[in-house]
């Protein structure tokens, strides 16, 4: 009967490809500080597969809208992440660990660009929001995050790999009842990537979303290690990604109420705001209890942010172009800022403290949403009324 259903295989892939996400962002970093590696080297790590993916994630999307299949590029991407896994926890050398890690990176970076990019056609196609369809990445991101505190408060975070390589076969198996959505006609080459670089317009929307996105990374690199330095534990930190990312589902699924596609950069412009506050209040709080009560605004400022963006690149870019332009528009504000944020935020939390870390990133988002109000005001102005008749 699921032939029938891409939407509902989508929705089933997206829950448990995002489960694996939610073990990697929420309990990796715990795992290798288990295992006696420090605050910086966990951020270098994180660093590390940020940049790996930063070159990843344009050839998976070029190769992608080159063959014209979504689908096929993400089992090949499934397949080298299950094989990462397996590879990754079986070492102890800090060395080998980042060459293993460097591999995992190289296929995980793309599953949720790719995914979106998937969710968004098929969305267009079906003339179904893409947000709904998004939210049950969502979902599978806060169940397990919740279950997995639960589970790894019991049996301890060193059992990690189990339950990653489980979710990751699952996904795998999930990935082959896919169905593609419809691409452009023309075809694509590759040095029409350049012309992203190319755009003074969207050059600079990539440097503005970048100082806002680049901080939504930090938190996700060292949330769960802040935390623990005001007294959290693991079973907190299921709770505190379960609270976060269930706002954020909920969001999504009920994105066709309240977004609307004339306005994007508006949304950008609140989500800097939001962000902005949410920073400068982790900074002060010394309570678990306080810090998880808060977390409802992760998917507030996520979603608001991420609806916006999307909706704006997908304007933006030609329509045979849209998987190599999610995948650019996700390595350059989401990669190179992960690079920045995750070995300077190691740093810094190392050095100083993570209110320090907290306080820095709460005026990097401040720039951003800045720089978007002029942004906005200046795109306005190209717009060129129309005369009237009469």
């Amino acid at each position: 009967m699921l032939k029938n259903y891409p939407i509902l295989k989508l929705k089933m892939f997206l829950f448990f490809g995002s489960s694996i996400s939610a073990l990697v962002v929420s309990f990796l970093p715990l795992y290798f500080q288990a295992k006696g590696i420090t605050n910086s080297q966990i951020g270098l790590f994180l660093a590390l597969g940020t940049f790996v993916g930063l070159f990843a994630q344009p050839i998976w999307g070029y190769l992608s809208d080159k063959f014209k299949t979504v689908k096929k590029i993400l089992i090949v991407c499934m397949c080298g992440m299950v094989i990462g896994i397996g590879w990754l926890f079986q070492l102890e050398s800090l060395i080998w660990i980042f060459v293993a890690g460097s591999f995992f990176y190289f296929f995980f970076t793309s599953l949720f660009p790719l995914s979106d990019n998937l969710a968004k056609r098929t969305g267009d196609e079906h003339n179904v929001s893409f947000g709904s369809i998004r939210s049950w990445g969502s979902f599978g991101f806060s169940v397990i995050s919740l279950g997995s505190g639960f589970l790894f408060s019991a049996i301890g975070v060193k059992y990690l790999a189990f339950p990653m390589l489980g979710l990751a076969v699952i996904s795998l198996l999930l990935s082959f009842g896919l169905q593609d959505a419809k691409s452009g006609t023309k075809k694509v080459n590759i040095k029409e990537i350049g012309q992203f670089f190319k755009n003074p317009t969207l050059l600079t929307f990539f440097l503005l979303v970048s100082f806002i996105s680049m901080t939504h990374r930090v938190n996700d690199s060292f949330i769960s290690l802040y935390l623990f330095s005001i007294g959290g534990n693991e079973m907190l930190v299921g709770w505190l990604w379960f609270l976060g990312v269930l706002s954020e589902a909920v969001l999504f699924f009920f994105s066709g109420i309240w977004f609307n596609s004339k306005h994007p950069i508006k949304y950008i412009i609140l989500a800097g705001f939001i962000y902005t506050v949410r920073w400068v209040m982790i900074a002060f709080i010394k309570d678990p209890a306080v810090l998880l009560s808060i977390q409802v605004l992760h998917g507030i400022c996520f979603t608001v942010l991420f609806m916006g963006a999307i909706e704006y690149l997908y304007k933006a870019v030609p329509q045979e172009m849209q998987a190599t332009g999610h995948m650019v528009f996700m390595g350059v504000t989401f990669g190179i800022t992960g690079i920045i944020g995750s070995s300077v935020g190691g740093m810094i939390f190392d050095v100083f403290s993570g209110s320090a870390l907290y306080l820095t990133m709460a005026v990097s988002a401040f720039i951003g949403m800045i720089g978007f109000i002029f942004f906005y005001y200046k795109e306005k102005s190209k717009e060129v009324p129309r005369p009237v008749e009469g």
